[in-house]
């Protein structure tokens, strides 16, 4: 058995061998091209992914904060104008100043930043006013903390909105120096009082501290981690999903091209994605449900609603995998999958609103669609785009579905035609056409061609040389010994070739 094999491993050639030449290229040149293919990818995704993220306050005057006075004093007046002069700057959020016409009530503000019209509301309670004068007069009992609330909602997106919360919360906090100043000199000019009588009379906290802020965040959380976190990580486990049947019928699609029906093979194919993206989103459903927070009581609809979503999530990425799986070389499937992923977790974990306008194109990827309506549904109704992010990933799935029949159609065609193997590469060069034939060679020699047998004189397939020499046996003198080795040998040839033209030569000597 060592022996076989030590002869076996002589029959190889070594990797270096000259007639392994255009094999060694070939693999080279394989190697470049990915090498070239992967540095662009690596650099585009990145870009992506630090680009989305990078630097979030130089689009941050794109960010609306409501600022609505419910007081309607003349220190509240004081606050707003304050307030209006310190957001006029570069990269801080647009305040944009309400009327009571527009939200007469404090629960019409909130409800504006549930539903996303501003990233948050800056309200100056009703009494900040009349309670910060008595205290300053009078000495009377005075809460800071009551004067300013901020609104947020960072179930909107987790971290745009605290970006936004932080930015605000620090002109807030800057303006309390020049706004306590200002009112003391309100206050001492008033009726001529002096420094001491002001000091004297003026409840201490007012008068070093005259408004303070608290920070609500509306947002429900129904999980440990905020419904960003979860809707990116659910997005990515259904793209992970959508490998796997493409994957599997890749191993198994050629011999269904070479021997199926083409329409049975889409059907098939079809029959599988669905299934599978079924038991997958089935899967993360029951995650959803069996990790959910305690403040949760999930219903049917619930349940449904998030399988849906996944469900349509799946589908955009399942079907567009197929495509690749179909149209592009193996060598370069990963590259695709690695920048779709990218691309889609930029926009998931950045978003899309306080980034570069040409970050808006990341408004059409599944992750970013799929996390917002996820969030939708587990939040009852906060930054409603469900209707926007269904229309997106539906026009994906469908797509992505068409064009993948067209694909499998074209290769199957390639494939039964031989121009095509499975794994989407063309097959290797055939070896060069044999030498001419002896007859046609000594014509292109012009030499006279030897006349071959017609066909009614070969021996037919079932006929062997024995055969032929008993019959002519009558004719002739009984052979010699010599005679028969020379028979035999020609019936040996016979039987191998049987169906070959015979020279009149080789009939004299037989």
């Amino acid at each position: 058995m060592f022996q076989g094999h030590k002869e076996r491993q002589a029959k190889l050639l070594p990797l270096f061998a000259p007639e392994l030449r255009a094999m060694r290229l070939a693999f080279a040149k394989g190697l470049w091209q990915m090498f070239i293919v992967f540095t662009i990818v690596f650099w585009v995704s990145i870009s992506f992914l630090f680009g989305a993220g990078y630097d979030t306050s130089r689009h941050m005057h794109e960010a609306k904060v409501y600022l609505r006075d419910f007081d309607n004093t003349e220190v509240s007046g004081m606050l707003q104008q304050v307030m209006l002069k310190a957001f006029d700057q570069k990269n801080m959020p647009t305040i944009v100043p309400v009327s009571a016409k527009q939200f007469p009530t404090d629960q019409s503000v909130r409800h504006a930043v549930w539903e996303g019209d501003a990233w948050a509301a800056i309200t100056i309670n009703q009494g900040f006013g009349e309670q910060l004068t008595s205290a300053l007069y009078t000495g009377a009992a005075y809460d800071p903390l009551k004067a300013v609330t901020l609104v947020s909602e960072e179930s909107r997106h987790y971290f745009k909105v605290q970006t936004v919360t932080k930015t605000v919360e620090a002109v807030l906090a800057g303006i309390a120096a020049p706004f306590t100043q200002l009112v003391f000199s309100k206050v001492a000019s008033a009726d001529g009082s002096s420094v001491g009588d002001v000091i004297d009379r003026a409840n201490p906290v007012a008068l070093v501290q005259p408004y303070g802020f608290t920070t609500d965040n509306i947002a429900p959380y129904h999980f440990d981690l905020s419904m960003y976190i979860l809707s990116v990580t659910l997005s990515l486990g259904m793209v992970i999903g959508s490998f796997i049947p493409s994957n599997m019928w890749k191993t198994i699609e050629e011999p269904f091209f070479k021997q199926v029906k083409v329409s049975q093979v889409i059907m098939l194919r079809g029959f599988i994605n669905v299934a599978w993206a079924f038991i997958i989103c089935l899967q993360e459903t029951g995650i959803v449900f069996a990790f959910r927070g305690p403040s949760w009581s999930p219903t049917a609809g619930d349940f449904f609603g998030i399988f849906g979503i996944l469900l349509l999530n799946t589908f955009a990425f399942t079907f567009f995998i197929d495509c690749l799986q179909n149209w592009m070389h193996p060598r370069f499937l990963l590259a695709t999958y690695f920048t779709t992923l990218f691309v889609n977790i930029s926009a998931a974990i950045f978003g899309t609103e306080l980034n570069s306008h040409f970050f808006r194109i990341l408004y059409a990827t599944p992750f970013l669609n799929s996390g917002f309506t996820i969030r939708t549904l587990l939040t009852r109704g906060s930054y409603n785009k469900i209707k926007f992010s269904i229309t997106i990933n539906v026009l994906w799935a469908v797509f992505w579905w068409i064009l993948s029949t067209f694909l499998i159609a074209r290769k199957a065609r390639l494939v039964r035609a031989g121009k095509l193997l499975m794994a989407n590469i063309p097959p290797p060069p055939q070896p060069a056409p044999a030498p001419a034939s002896a007859p046609a060679a000594a014509a292109a020699a012009g030499e006279p061609e030897k006349k071959s047998l017609p066909e009614d004189d070969l021996p037919s397939a079932g006929t062997s040389f024995t055969d032929e020499y008993s019959s002519s046996s009558d004719r002739e003198e009984s052979p010699s010994a010599e005679s028969h080795a020379t028979v035999n040998q020609h019936r040996d040839a016979g039987r191998k070739k049987s169906a070959d033209a015979v020279s009149d030569i080789e009939i004299k000597d037989c």
